[in-house]
């Protein structure tokens, strides 16, 4: 069965001709009709012998000047029922993270342990113009779905509903939004194409979890380690504060004031992430992907603790002992 609504007024013919129906009629209510010839891309080729097959499609037929030439494209759009989910949740989930310029993608079982990943770079994507561009992230999403193939699992994105805020600088933020918004849509009729599940989850803390809570564990970049969280959130894991970081926030006391509701499944990862920006410290994104994130936290708890001195009035050795004897470092 095929979707959409049948149009009489642009009909592609076997000839590699657009028939165009006009507003003028030529005898009784017969409009005039307008045979335009068609240079079709022997690569879409099929594609066009399969759209002669069909009753449904929409044709859109758009100007453009190419090297000073008035040149005219017919688009060709028409719908399908999606497949059937052929892979699913349930031996496991890859997590996606969008950054400015590669896709990072997690692999874990169905108990959320960390089992591999993959990074699939965009080099210079934003200085392609738009048709070369589109093609060309088509082509990297294309990996994605090879990737989810061959490990037999769905996938987990972020839901773009959602607010997020992000560590980079305005111009990048905004191309990473953008990003985003065009090619999220695009992977996830990739995915109904090919029976891949798709679930999102929402955004939040999600590379400070990672960086937090699993560079103590996994020596490896924020952005694995956020898609790792992704991964985790999809398959229905509620990342817990660890003990060290409990007693952190328990030697706080009232020097910060709660910014979400304590019912909020992130409260202590808010108060746990004002407490380091409250001491000037936020290492929850680096320019290199080697920096060590486990050395850089270490010197961050060691900030903390010497601005916690004064206000909780316990020896900065106290509290790394502390510290220490709760799990970390």
């Amino acid at each position: 069965m095929q979707g959409g609504v049948q149009n009489n007024n642009l009909k592609l013919l076997p000839s590699e001709e657009l028939r165009i129906s006009t507003f003028h009629k030529a005898k009784g209510r017969i409009p005039k009709r307008l045979r335009v010839p068609l240079a079709v891309n022997p690569h879409q080729m099929a594609i066009f012998q399969a759209l002669l097959q069909m009753d449904k499609y929409t044709v859109i037929v758009k100007r453009k000047f190419v090297k000073g030439e008035v040149r005219y494209y017919a688009h060709m759009s028409y719908e399908v029922l999606e497949p059937k989910v052929r892979i699913g949740f349930q031996n496991g989930a890859i997590g996606l993270d969008f950054n400015y310029n590669f896709i990072t993608l997690v692999h874990i079982d169905k108990a959320g342990n960390f089992l591999s990943y993959q990074q699939i770079p965009f080099r210079n994507l934003h200085s392609y113009r738009k048709g070369r561009r589109d093609n060309y992230a088509s082509f990297k999403l294309d990996k994605v779905i090879n990737y989810c193939i061959n490990k037999g699992k769905g996938l987990i994105i972020e839901d773009l509903s959602f607010d997020q805020s992000f560590s980079y600088n305005k111009k990048q933020n905004r191309k990473l939004n953008q990003l985003k918004t065009s090619m999220l849509p695009l992977l996830e009729r990739k995915c109904a194409r090919h029976g891949i599940a798709v679930r999102k989850v929402h955004p939040a803390y999600t590379t400070i979890i990672g960086v937090l809570k699993y560079s103590w564990s996994l020596n490896f970049s924020e952005h694995v380690l956020a898609s790792y969280v992704i991964a985790r959130k999809g398959v229905g894991l509620v990342e817990s504060l660890p003990a060290c970081y409990e007693w952190l926030l328990a030697q706080v006391g009232g020097v910060l004031k709660p910014r979400l509701n304590p019912s909020s499944p992130y409260w202590q990862w808010a108060q746990l992430y004002d407490l380091f920006k409250h001491y000037g410290v936020t290492p929850f994104r680096s320019p290199d992907p080697a920096t060590n994130l486990k050395r850089n936290l270490l010197v961050a708890l060691d900030t903390v603790l010497d601005g916690l001195n004064p206000a909780t009035g316990v020896p900065p050795d106290n509290l790394r002992a502390g510290l220490l004897a709760c799990g970390c470092g």
